[in-house]
């Protein structure tokens, strides 16, 4: 067995600094291994199987070191390495939406490029041999921002990095291990995707009609273009539906052409299309269970995706999921227990049980492709309070970035942003406003409500004549009313004689699209009061 490094390691990669970084890789058994860089040399030894790890001491931020493994006589070296910040950008579509179809690419093309600014995508795999299945040439690389390359970036990951970059002029590297359509059940441990999110497995279950998951495995894997995720070419669906938002006669006149293609499901961002699961059963000769992809599978992305890359060195993981936790209603119940366990299996997996999470509260949605939402205000509920209560997961607030139509906005720069807000205050010591304004405190005084909000620094601002998304209730009866900013407050002015209790709502339904910020241009999160 020759001298080789875990995948992530190659070319161009960057490596966290002020933290100790492990690399591994496998050699022949028993083998000594020595990692060079920065002048320093770690050493391990293969164990019987041939894997080794070694940890090297924190680096200090670099543009350019070369690492050289060796192994006797077998040498591997690594050139172009960067040290600076890293971060996993996690999650479904939403974090996957590549650049390609941002809103504002075009505008920021011309001048992205930026050697210290590098994205690596971890390769979408679901289960064993995957790579070998599919062409996967065009993915799991490093890649600079360039002209050319740009299209494949996460976009919430390159606005992120592009902020850390400019404040803290180190490089910055971004590894997506993200899969659109997915649910929380698929990046947790098959063990506790069954024991937590039961409805979602038992959705997979039915899916398979009786078939053995180990026969999908065997017969069923490569039959399934939803497991093509190497993404040689640009799909057909992801240029027609990512860039825009097409009306229902265009989607129409899509979907008829792209059936007369093939028989398998469109699928745009890994969500299938309503209307579009009948090919799955066309062919008799084939067991609808096998056309199951094998990314829903419980626990199939944490085993194939996140264990292949945990312990690479982090700063912390951006995190943006929920959406399909909202499919299978009573699944969106239990995405607080489902959330505090994805981030527990990672940290376990990392070896961290500190490992921060900067969570993308769900913006408003209405409805896209014949599907809604069930339940978007208890997903959001749900993410709050496991931010709440976890001392390193924050929250950052989409409240203002929602598309009535789509499920994907095609706005990412303002997340991208304030997640870099979030890490520079909480996790670089960067004392700067980051976190989003909370309403804190109602009071009532006669006609007026009077809401006090923490985090609202600068003060708090309403853009436009009248606060978006904003409810005031008398027994469940809508009250008319006026709202304006003061200070750290909301003041409401009630019309009409209002006697006993009223009950504020803000943000708080499945569409919403607010316009409540702070100085920092930081949305309110939702909530609901009574007073």
């Amino acid at each position: 067995m020759s001298l080789s490094l875990a995948p992530i390691f190659a070319d161009g990669m960057v490596l966290q600094r002020e933290l100790p970084v492990t690399v591994w890789g496998a050699a022949e058994p028993g083998a000594s291994i020595v990692v060079r860089i920065q002048g320093q040399a770690a050493t391990c030894a293969a164990d019987g199987r041939g894997s080794w790890r070694c940890e090297l001491a924190p680096l200090i931020a670099s543009d350019a070191e070369t690492l050289e493994v060796t192994a006797g006589n077998d040498r591997v070296t690594l050139t172009d390495v960067a040290v600076g910040e890293v971060f996993i950008a996690g999650g479904q579509s939403n974090m996957e939406f590549w650049m390609r179809y941002d809103k504002e690419v075009e505008e920021y093309r011309p001048t992205c490029a930026n050697p210290r600014i590098r994205f690596y995508d971890q390769p979408k795999c679901s289960y064993p041999g995957q790579m070998d299945d599919f062409d996967y040439s065009k993915v799991g690389i490093w890649r600079k921002a360039t002209t050319e390359d740009l299209d494949y970036f996460s976009a919430v990951g390159y606005y992120c990095a592009r902020g850390l970059e400019m404040v803290l002029d180190v490089p910055v590297g971004i590894v997506g291990c993200n899969y659109g359509g997915t649910t929380s059940a698929a990046w947790m441990t098959p063990e506790h995707a069954r024991a937590v999110q039961p409805e979602l497995a038992a959705a997979f279950d039915a899916k398979l009609q009786g078939l053995p998951y180990e026969e999908l495995l065997a017969n069923g894997r490569v039959n399934v273009a939803k497991n093509d995720k190497g993404y040689a070419t640009w799909p057909a669906w992801n240029e027609f539906f990512l860039p825009r938002t097409p009306t229902a006669d265009e989607i129409a006149a899509f979907m008829a052409a792209e059936a007369e293609k093939a028989s398998g499901p469109a699928d745009v961002g890994g969500l299938e299309i309503g209307g579009a699961q009948a090919s799955d059963t066309d062919s008799p000769q084939i067991h609808p269970g096998l056309m199951t992809p094998t990314k829903e599978a419980p626990g199939a992305l944490f085993t194939h995706m996140v264990q292949p890359i945990a312990g690479f060195a982090t700063r912390g993981v951006l995190w943006y999921q929920g959406e399909s936790d909202d499919e299978i209603d009573g699944a969106q119940w239990r995405h607080e227990e489902a959330l505090r366990t994805v981030i527990a299996d990672w940290r376990e997996a990392w070896q961290r049980p500190d490992l921060p999470f900067l969570v993308v509260q769900l913006p408003g949605f209405g409805d896209w492709m014949g599907m809604g939402p069930h339940d978007y205000v208890t997903i959001r509920a749900c993410q709050e309070r496991v931010a709440d209560e976890d001392e390193h997961v924050w929250l950052c607030s989409a409240s203002d970035m929602g598309d009535k139509h789509d499920i994907h906005p095609k706005e990412k720069k303002p997340i991208g942003e304030r997640l870099a807000l979030l890490a520079m205050n909480h996790l670089l010591g960067i004392p700067i406003p980051a976190d989003a304004p909370r309403c804190v405190g109602a009071e009532r005084k006669g006609s007026f409500v009077i809401l006090r909000f923490e985090n609202a620094a600068g003060g708090m601002l309403i853009e436009g004549a009248e606060c978006n998304a904003l409810e005031v209730l008398r027994d469940g009866a809508p009250v008319q009313f006026r709202a304006g900013a003061r200070g750290d407050e909301l003041v409401i002015m009630l019309e009409g004689d209002q006697p006993g209790p009223v009950e504020v709502r803000f943000a708080w339904s499945n569409w919403f699209r607010t316009n409540l910020y702070n100085g920092a241009e930081i949305p309110a999160l939702p909530f609901v009061v009574s007073c």
